[in-house]
């Protein structure tokens, strides 16, 4: 098995978790970092490394090695902790690409930022989606 490229996927909720999962399958070494314990022994057979704490916590955060990673994601459901992950990210990697997940309408201009590279708005994409199926009824 060939490793594809080494992640870091802040956030084990519905997103984070299913996130994690694709790309284990597509033979990425996955770390996830979530604060709920219960969550992370969940999470933890389907992915590479599962730390337990608040990935805005410099210790934490290095203990996932974003220096080696070539994607950090912050896909919790709190946008000012995702800003905060991505720009300690990129300052301990500026060549890893950083993705924020953001959760209400109005916070996209958050990739203006030159820490942040792709934003995500789950609410956005399955909006997307929806009307992708709708209309080729």
């Amino acid at each position: 098995m060939t490793i594809q490229r080494q992640v870091i996927v802040v956030g084990g909720g519905r997103v984070g978790r299913h996130v994690a999962a694709q790309l284990r399958d597509e033979q990425n070494a996955v770390t996830v970092i979530e604060l709920d314990g219960e969550k992370c022994t969940q999470i933890a057979p389907n992915v590479s490394h599962v730390i337990e704490g608040d990935a805005t916590d410099p210790e934490i955060l290095a203990e996932a090695a974003p220096e080696e990673a070539g994607v950090v994601a912050a896909l919790t459901n709190d946008t000012g902790v995702n800003l905060s992950v991505c720009e300690m990210a990129a300052e301990r990697n500026p060549d890893a690409r950083t993705i924020i997940r953001v959760a209400r309408d109005g916070e996209r201009e958050y990739g203006h930022r030159s820490f942040v590279d792709d934003v995500v708005y789950p609410a956005a994409a399955g909006a997307e989606v929806a009307v992708d199926r709708i209309t080729k009824i």
